[in-house]
Order: C-alpha cells, then sequence, then structure tokens
C-alpha cells in the first residue's frame, strides 16, 4: 500500500540521559516536513588480491541528521523544542486571577540531555534517539505564517511496524504576520519580513572506538545568533545603525488571536537586546519601490554579573501549559 504523507505524524519526548532508556513518546505536534534519516557508511578493503575486484567490506559509522519544518503555535510542545534549542527555561505564573504562565527561554552553554523522536511514515514507525538541536531558522514575511526549521543531530535509528499512537495534536492556529510587532529601540518599526537563525555550532564527528554511533554531541565552538530584515528604505533610521556601527535592540511580538481563556492571549516573544548590522548599502535595480536587506549579529548582554545569565537572543511564551 502507498504511504501517504498526510497520514503522518511526529512525536517525541525528552530524554534524561542522552540516547539513553526507553522514555514513551507524549508529546506530538503538527508539521510541515521532515527529513530525519539514517547515512550508514561502509568500510571496503583495498587490499589488493591479484584482480581488480572488490569482494570484502565492513559496517561503516552511522550518523542521524534531520530537520523538521512547522509552524510556530504558541503551544507546551514547541516550547519543548525551543528549550532544547536554547538551553534553559524560566517559568512563572498564574498570578491571581490569571490562568495563563509565562516561560522565558534563553542560551545556555550546555543544553538539555536530548529528545527521542517517533516519525509516523504511514503506520511505519522510525525512533530515533539522542537528537539535540544543531540549528533553529525563525522566518516570517508578510502574508506567511512565522515558520521554523529545527535542524538535529541524532544516535542511532530503529524501525518498527508498531509505535506509539499519535494523542491530541494542537489545533490552534499558527501565528501569522498580521499578529506580529516589530520594534527597533522600542519604536515600532515597518519591516517585511524577519529571519533569525541560532546556531549550536555541535561536533557532528564524534565517534569512538567499538561503536559505530556518535559518542556524544557536545559544542564545538561559539554559539552564533544572526538574522536579516527586510524593509522598505524610506528614511535613515535602520541604515544609521549600520553606518555608524551603533548597537540596538529588536524585538518581535506576536499575540495570537487564540486565547488561553476568556481574557488572556497566547504569544510569543522573539528579544534581541543587543545587535548590530553587518550591511549593506541600498540600491536602485529599477523603477519600483526600493527594498533593501539589513543583516544583523546578535550579541550578549553585559548583565548580570553572572556570565551564564547573559543572553544574546531570549524568547517568550505565554500560553497554559504549567511546564515546557
Amino acid at each position: 500500500m502507498s504511504t501517504i504523507g498526510s497520514n503522518a505524524s511526529l512525536g517525541y519526548v525528552e530524554e534524561t540521559v542522552w540516547a539513553s532508556g526507553t522514555p514513551t513518546i507524549n508529546q506530538f505536534i503538527p508539521f510541515i516536513s521532515e527529513t530525519f534519516k539514517l547515512e550508514r557508511n561502509i568500510v571496503a578493503t583495498d587490499a589488493i588480491r591479484g584482480n581488480a575486484s572488490r569482494s570484502i567490506w565492513r559496517e561503516g559509522a552511522e550518523r542521524i541528521n534531520g530537520d523538521i519544518n512547522l509552524e510556530i503555535q504558541p503551544t507546551g510542545a514547541i516550547g519543548t523544542l525551543l528549550k532544547h534549542a536554547l538551553g534553559r527555561v524560566e517559568t512563572a505564573g498564574p498570578s491571581g486571577t490569571d490562568s495563563y504562565y509565562v516561560h522565558d527561554i534563553y542560551p545556555s552553554g550546555s543544553l538539555p540531555a536530548g529528545l527521542k523522536f517517533q516519525v509516523d511514515r504511514d503506520n511505519k514507525f522510525f525512533t530515533y534517539k539522542g537528537c539535540k538541536v544543531n540549528s533553529l531558522s525563525l522566518e516570517c514575511a508578510v502574508g506567511d505564517p512565522l515558520m521554523a526549521t529545527f535542524s538535529f543531530l541524532g544516535h542511532s535509528e530503529e524501525y518498527s511496524a508498531v509505535g506509539t499512537a499519535s494523542t491530541s495534536i494542537s489545533t490552534l492556529n499558527p501565528l501569522t504576520f498580521d499578529e506580529g510587532v516589530f520594534t527597533l529601540d522600542g519604536t515600532e518599526a515597518e519591516v517585511q519580513s524577519f529571519s533569525l537563525n541560532i546556531a549550536n555550532n555541535l561536533k557532528e564527528d564524534k565517534g569512538q572506538l567499538g561503536s559505530r554511533y556518535r559518542a556524544a554531541i557536545p559544542r564545538s565552538g561559539f554559539r552564533d545568533v544572526t538574522g536579516t530584515l527586510n524593509l522598505e528604505f524610506d528614511d535613515f533610521t535602520f541604515y544609521s545603525k549600520y553606518y555608524n556601527g551603533t548597537e540596538a535592540s529588536m524585538a518581535l511580538k506576536f499575540t495570537a488571536d487564540d486565547l488561553i481563556d476568556t481574557a488572556d492571549a497566547y504569544a510569543f516573544w522573539i528579544e534581541c537586546p543587543r545587535i548590530i548590522f553587518t550591511g549593506e548599502t541600498p540600491t536602485i535595480s529599477g523603477p519600483d519601490v526600493v527594498y533593501h536587506d539589513m543583516p544583523f549579529t546578535a550579541f550578549a548582554t553585559d548583565s548580570p554579573s553572572e556570565e551564564w545569565q547573559r543572553y544574546e537572543v531570549r524568547m517568550k511564551l505565554i500560553n497554559g501549559s504549567s511546564s515546557i
């Protein structure tokens, strides 16, 4: 029988020990596409045996890589993925008669242990253990929902005809461009599109003698937070920041049409307190309205005094989940 993409589902569970144990898949999320896959290598001998044929081989290293592309819904399930992309979360609430929780998600020197994924490819179940977020990209443009791409490195793949049945999958509306407000230095500004990339720069090839699998997935360098704004060139507000090498703060705050309760709306904020624009000068390429890109790099705050509490990007998720 044909495998139908619309029959697929994607679920996951947090691991307490990387790539170990048998935690049960307990969160499912709607998605646009996924590319989890096993890359299996072979080792063929180059020994000369009197002819040109190859006849001896052994199994080589196995590597798990994959992306998830999805529309952002302000649920606890997306909060879990964001926490694993950045590193840590601080949750508060509810307060008084309110019934919502505020989750502040910050970068951390180390990421959570890992995630175990189950991809149900139309009753053909694939499980991926020890998955860590190597990078996260967020994008939103006029006319579109807020999109996210999570790129993972993992430990191992298993497959089966039997898996964990998908439980409730969110039916919330995705956050869309008209629900977002962009500000530069606290003042609302007009932009046509926004993109942000968080590169954790994890080590992809850490192996060890005696195993075909990754031995661990540690960091292998600095975390890089970059992005691009596309906007109409109608004044020097943005360009002067680039020209003068002036730091700025930036925020994109979404407030959903969906309500957590009778009064409080779901929300999702992206904040970069210190960015520096890295170019470029707007030019004329035709008779139409002039748009130009403003790429930027984000840097960590100078305070508080504890270095681990400083951040170059913070995400705030407001929903009805007590934890993420």
